[in-house]
């Protein structure tokens, strides 16, 4: 850990583009704790109010979890897309996207993924996904909704490539959010029949039949998704799982 003292000219940003580079290098790993903000403002050579701002901010990113007590302190998080989900609600709702934009993306990005993880998918994840789909909720429960887009994610995942299970998964945190933000009877359901064919397929290696079956499932529902800025308005793209967090 190769610290450098700061100079005065926003210094906490230099404290935390630090201590970033220090966490991506692997000098504090998930679960650890960072040196308390005494010893953080020693090596720095600042206050411990700029080493407060400066965790904050790595906080704000998703960087570290902050615990109180007297086992408390600033920890190292298991990097997770709820951050970027967070950031990239209000990027949309500032640029006016639809959610018929995001269906839009979703047919040329899901079908691309479901493709690679036909060609990857392990025994393990087939086995995942087969008894992730047996658990079925109780129908038309929020907790169906989440079973229901939670397949979207067990199947990008499956694609072993982060930077594709990232995307999906910021989509999946638009999708979910906003279908529960609407009453029961206003929802987006998907038939029962879609994803058992899609894992069938996925499980046999098929990667065109895969492709294509996960582009027309997709396709059956776009036509609720352009229609939705004219029923619900687009305001339900701020309902992101952090947003929600933060305003309770």
């Amino acid at each position: 850990m190769n610290f450098q003292r700061i100079d005065k000219s926003r210094r906490f940003l230099q404290v935390s583009r630090q201590l970033r580079r220090s966490i991506f290098n692997g000098d504090f790993l998930p679960g650890q704790r960072l040196p308390n903000e005494r010893n953080l403002a020693e090596v720095f050579g600042v206050s411990r109010i700029i080493i407060r701002e400066a965790i904050w901010d790595l906080k704000r990113s998703g960087l570290v979890e902050i615990k109180r007590g007297a086992q408390g302190g600033a920890f190292v998080q298991e990097m997770s897309h709820d951050a970027v989900t967070s950031v990239m609600s209000d990027v949309l709702n500032l640029t006016k996207v639809s959610p018929a934009d995001i269906m839009e993306v979703r047919l040329l990005l899901e079908p691309a993924v479901a493709t690679l993880a036909a060609q990857r998918a392990t025994v393990a994840d087939i086995k995942e996904m087969r008894e992730f789909l047996e658990s079925v909720p109780e129908a038309k429960s929020d907790e169906y909704v989440r079973w229901q887009v939670g397949f979207h994610r067990l199947v990008a995942k499956a694609s072993h490539n982060s930077l594709y299970g990232l995307l999906v998964n910021i989509l999946m945190d638009f999708a979910e959010d906003m279908i529960l933000s609407l009453k029961p009877n206003d929802r987006v359901y998907h038939n029962t029949t879609s994803h058992p064919a899609i894992l069938e397929k996925l499980s046999q290696g098929d990667a065109q039949a895969v492709q294509k079956l996960f582009y027309d499932h997709l396709l059956e529902i776009k036509p609720l998704f352009d229609d939705w800025e004219e029923n619900f308005g687009t305001n339900v793209l701020m309902r992101s799982a952090t947003y929600q967090q933060e305003e309770s």
